[in-house]
């Protein structure tokens, strides 16, 4: 029997759901989602149909075919992951109608009142389902092995729109609110089911794209993605045909938690990639490269994650590659893994977190979420491609998201096909040792390029005593100045902080990569100058990227740890549960 994924109740031996047809009525006064919906299953059914949930208020269990023969059903007793539902009596039955409402604490779910908004006027929902919070939204087999195509009504208070991970189909207009009507085509994991509602307008940025927003951002979003289709094509040229019809992006609210979610056809993204300059979309690349190493291949269970995320930042390296050259997807690279090396150290360098192919079984996937599953993962696939060569590895990749396009995969069955493919490549590169053993091996790849280089001499100039380096930080392009303030040493005197913060314009500049840096070296440092501006930053972003190192870098400066308690406790209730609980895990430590 296929391997049964520890974070679903779902059986990969029993039959799954093949279509859902949703009807939600989105209540923003009591901040649920009260739904019935129909699912349709791929086989006629067993006695016992068990589904993941967590939170939420079952009402009525039906046949559609016979809607007067009620279903009997009970919830387990819940755990972290939920209470699973059985629903009696079903053998033969291809369709069962489920009556259901959501939680106003469902942690899928973020309900921001007008003030948490852009705009001030409107209320705005959204969901963030991976990686086990689909079933917080509804009765599901919440695993990224099930895959499922659905339609879906929403109805939602008059002046409001709502979008999603689909294609829309129409609105319509009433006294008493607006219907909006969606259709997936494609079978999607239920870590993929997205929607979003609000004051939300669109502006149409390529032939095959929209950003949508609030009113007060779209311009400037739509400015700063001008160059997605260009993305679109290059992609295209790597990796084959991009076939989810429409690449469209959503900026959220501040509280989104992460960068991006691939969601297809509707990729979320963080406002804070609006920098003014385009120099952040990178996050936008990797959300594409989803489309084919994600959303076409998907890992199988949560401790495959690397499958996905993995594969992803070495196409989303590609695809920067192929715009702007080698020199930038290298320098990035550098920072990449200076960022597993961070979370080496957090982690703890012999952890088993550090491996690629993890076992997580009576853990929730978020609790270990880390850069592991991208960098290492990344940095093996480079490794594949140096022993191999590049033009043998991309027919090895175009051919790996050809054969297993729409499907789900395990580590086993990734090795499995690398040594039919590539039979030599696993030897090369000691392919055990990357996977099933923690840290980074020896051998893992280095990168080189013309823009490292100028950084690491400006580095040596800093060391050697020299700070009037204005003249060559302003020729720099952003990434260059983050790799430079990465590598700075974790605390500095309060005179060179001063020096960082004027090279750096930290006081006036308005992208979030160089306050990240700036703020953690100034927590770190103690540099109390900074600390009105890093409160103001928490106060507003959401995203963890951000939250997580500035957080850890308060708590763990003795001086700073009692600020960082108090402005969780002032600000936590912005964020989304995901960061919420992340940040709630370093504070405890």
């Amino acid at each position: 029997m296929p391997h049964q994924d520890p974070h679903s109740c779902y059986r990969p031996d029993s039959p799954f759901i093949r279509h859902i047809d949703f009807d939600l009525v989105v209540d923003f006064e009591r901040q649920v989602l009260d739904d019935h919906a129909d699912y349709h299953f791929s086989a006629p059914l067993n006695d016992v149909l068990e589904l993941d949930t967590r939170d939420l208020q079952i009402r009525r269990i039906s046949a559609p075919g016979d809607p007067s023969r009620d279903l009997e059903w009970q919830l387990t007793e819940p755990n972290f992951m939920g209470s699973v539902l059985r629903i009696e009596d079903t053998r033969g039955l291809t369709r069962l109608r489920i009556e259901f409402s959501t939680s106003p604490s469902a942690a899928a779910l973020q309900w921001l009142a007008p003030e948490q908004t852009s705009g001030k006027r409107h209320p705005f929902m959204f969901s963030q389902c991976q990686a086990i919070l689909a079933r917080t939204v509804f009765p599901c087999q919440d695993s990224p092995g099930v895959r499922f195509t659905y339609d879906a009504t929403l109805r939602v208070p008059r002046g409001l729109a709502a979008v999603m991970a689909a294609q829309h189909m129409e609105t319509v207009a009433g006294v008493d609110g607006t219907v909006c009507r969606f259709h997936m085509r494609h079978p999607i994991p239920s870590y993929l089911f997205a929607l979003a509602v609000g004051n939300i307008v669109a502006e149409k940025i390529g032939p095959r794209s929209r950003v949508f927003a609030e009113p007060e951002v779209v311009k400037s979003a739509a400015r700063e993605f001008a160059e997605v289709n260009a993305m679109i094509t290059g992609a295209e040229r790597l990796f084959g045909e991009y076939v989810w019809d429409e690449f469209n992006l959503l900026v959220m609210p501040p509280s989104f938690p992460y960068g991006g979610m691939e969601n297809p056809t509707l990729t979320f993204l963080t406002p804070t990639l609006i920098a003014g300059d385009r120099s952040l979309v990178s996050v936008v690349a990797h959300e594409l490269a989803h489309s084919w190493t994600g959303n076409l291949v998907t890992n199988a269970t949560w401790e495959d994650f690397w499958l996905n995320e993995g594969w992803t930042v070495y196409a989303e390296r590609r695809i920067l590659e192929e715009l702007y050259g080698t020199d930038l997807a290298n320098l990035q690279a550098v920072s990449g893994r200076n960022d597993l090396m961070t979370d080496f150290k957090n982690l703890g360098e012999n952890s088993a977190y550090t491996k690629l192919k993890t076992e997580l079984a009576g853990m929730d996937p978020d609790d270990v979420y880390s850069s592991v599953p991208y960098e290492k993962g990344f940095l093996l696939l480079v490794a594949v491609e140096r022993v191999v060569g590049r033009a043998a590895f991309d027919e090895f990749l175009r051919g790996y998201i050809r054969d297993f396009a729409f499907t789900s995969l395990r580590t086993d069955q990734f090795v499995e096909y690398l040594l039919k493919r590539l039979p030599d490549a696993a030897k090369k590169v000691n392919l055990d040792s990357w996977i099933h053993q923690p840290g980074l091996p020896e051998s893992a790849p280095s990168f080189a390029s013309r823009l490292i280089d100028d950084v690491r001499a400006a580095r040596k100039l800093w060391d050697a005593g020299k700070r009037d380096l204005s003249a060559i930080i302003n020729a720099w392009n952003i990434d260059q100045k983050i790799l430079f303030l990465e590598e700075l040493p974790p605390e500095l005197p309060h005179a060179d902080c001063q020096v960082i913060e004027k090279l750096f314009a930290a006081d006036r500049t308005g992208n979030c990569e160089i306050l990240l840096n700036w703020y953690r070296l100034a927590a770190r440092s103690s540099y109390s100058k900074a600390y009105p501006g890093l409160r103001e930053f928490l106060s507003a972003v959401g995203r963890g990227k951000y939250l997580k190192p500035l957080y850890r870098a308060l708590h763990e400066n003795p001086s700073t740890r009692s600020m960082a308690s108090e402005l969780f406790e002032q600000f936590k209730d912005r964020y989304h549960s995901v960061a919420r609980n992340a940040v709630s895990r370093i504070l405890a430590a």
